[in-house]
């Protein structure tokens, strides 16, 4: 009976985990050929071994969690919970790519175990450094920006996969060639969308926001699963523009 009730408790820990992280949660992507998804104490991603990276990954961002005072971790690490074995340091060096977080390392700021998982290479993928440095970052911010007037925000995020793309390192780390990000306000029941192409991008943040139903169209994935399909179809396939700050 005890043994029984061990096993149970470690099939139901990956739930545990996102009720606890997630509440309110609008279902995580999914994906027709869905892979090894991972789950970390403040996120969760898909990791595709073809490509050595995050297919996508999903967190929770909160007003009280953008004002967090938790130091940036400097260091980066392979991810143990990927059990094929994530992508490295050595991937990476001398690539001409910078190690551009899905999650951002700026979200994490309220907890430290959360900050150092978000140094994990499964959150990695090869960002020019122009875009990483500049309307990546700027996207990032005005997400934080939003989690501080509305409170409680859901963000997905991941590149834009496909085969034949150019790869680094021994690992053969894809290079995307744009990346994207969802974001579901449950306050006001409204999504938005971003797709940035990997380069230097100087145009203003809301001049690549896209509909919900673009990102699945470039990747497969599917948003949103446990919302109703009647009020998934009127929030993917347009943008409220009056429904988000700029």
């Amino acid at each position: 009976m005890i043994r029984r009730l061990h096993i149970c408790l470690l099939l139901l820990a990956p739930l545990t985990m996102i009720a606890q992280t997630f509440r309110g949660y609008p279902g995580l992507p999914v994906a027709k050929d869905r892979q090894a998804v991972v789950y970390h104490k403040a996120y969760t991603l898909e990791y595709s071994e073809q490509h050595e990276q995050a297919r996508w990954t999903a967190h929770m961002l909160t007003r009280n969690r953008v004002g967090g005072d938790i130091q940036r971790d400097p260091n980066f690490y392979e991810d143990p919970a990927v059990e094929t074995g994530s992508a490295n340091h050595e991937d990476y060096r001398k690539s001409g790519y910078s190690r551009g977080h899905m999650v951002p390392a700026g979200d994490m700021k309220w907890d430290a175990t959360a900050m150092m998982e978000s140094n994990y290479y499964s959150n990695m993928t090869p960002q020019l450094a122009d875009l990483n440095n500049g309307a990546w970052n700027r996207v990032e911010n005005k997400v934080r920006q939003w989690a501080k007037e509305y409170d409680t925000l859901y963000i997905f995020t991941g590149p834009v996969l496909r085969q034949g793309l150019p790869t680094i390192g021994a690992n053969k780390v894809s290079v995307p060639e744009a990346f994207w990000k969802v974001v579901y306000c449950p306050k006001t029941s409204q999504a938005i969308a971003f797709i940035l192409p990997n380069r230097r991008c100087d145009e203003n943040t809301k001049d690549f926001a896209v509909t919900v139903d673009e990102v699945e169209q470039r990747t497969g994935i599917d948003f949103f699963p446990d919302i109703p399909t009647q009020v998934q179809e009127q929030i993917e396939s347009r943008i409220c523009w009056t429904c988000w700050s700029w």
